[in-house]
């Protein structure tokens, strides 16, 4: 038997049975230097504006999570690699940070989990 959940019903479920929800945390294609605010240690203006303009990279996102914790996301196509990197330094890769969000059972990507809050 299949069943059929809609985007709200996800959301809700996620927000109920797991104590997340990244309702207005979720940012696409945010300007750079919101993005070198919080990393400028591991990114330098050049480097993102490049990284932001190449044809096998994904949109990026900037995800705010609980506390003063930041993490960039952003899809490489081409290897099939994400950059997840968080303003700590730490750096994930997308079945770790699924993990870490408490949300791999779901079947979902990174992205087409962001992509219910945008």
């Amino acid at each position: 038997m299949k069943y059929l959940i809609t985007e709200s019903k996800l959301k809700s479920v996620i927000k109920d049975k797991f104590g997340l929800d990244l309702t207005g945390r979720v940012e696409l294609d945010p300007s750079l230097y919101k993005i070198l605010n919080d990393f400028d240690l591991y990114y330098s203006y050049e480097g993102l504006r490049r990284r932001l303009n190449m044809e096998n990279y994904g949109p990026m996102y900037l995800i705010e999570l609980d506390g003063n914790r930041k993490v960039l996301y952003q899809m490489n196509y081409s290897s099939n690699n994400p950059l997840i990197l968080d303003n700590k330094g730490d750096v994930y890769d997308e079945s770790d940070f699924m993990d870490f969000l408490g949300i791999r059972p779901f079947g979902l990507t990174l992205e087409q989990f962001l992509d219910l809050y945008i």
